[in-house]
């Protein structure tokens, strides 16, 4: 059986092979400004009685830590 060299098709390709996209390049974003009264309405549903924080803690009083492997 007859040995062949490497393959180079899948070989990267040096910098001045690259084709650069010409044009005028990207652009800057436009600034946004979301009134905070409507961020909040939007986000109304999702937050259904939140806890506070000394209740979160209050489940955590009991706890054993973890005592590894």
């Amino acid at each position: 059986m007859e040995e062949q060299p490497p393959s180079n098709a899948s070989a990267p390709r040096s910098l001045a092979e690259i084709e650069l996209p010409s044009g005028a390049g990207p652009r800057p974003h436009s600034a946004r400004f979301l009134d905070p009264r409507e961020v909040e309405k939007h986000f109304a549903p999702l937050i259904k009685n939140p806890r506070s924080a000394e209740q979160r803690w209050a489940d955590k009083a009991n706890a054993t830590p973890f005592s590894g492997i």
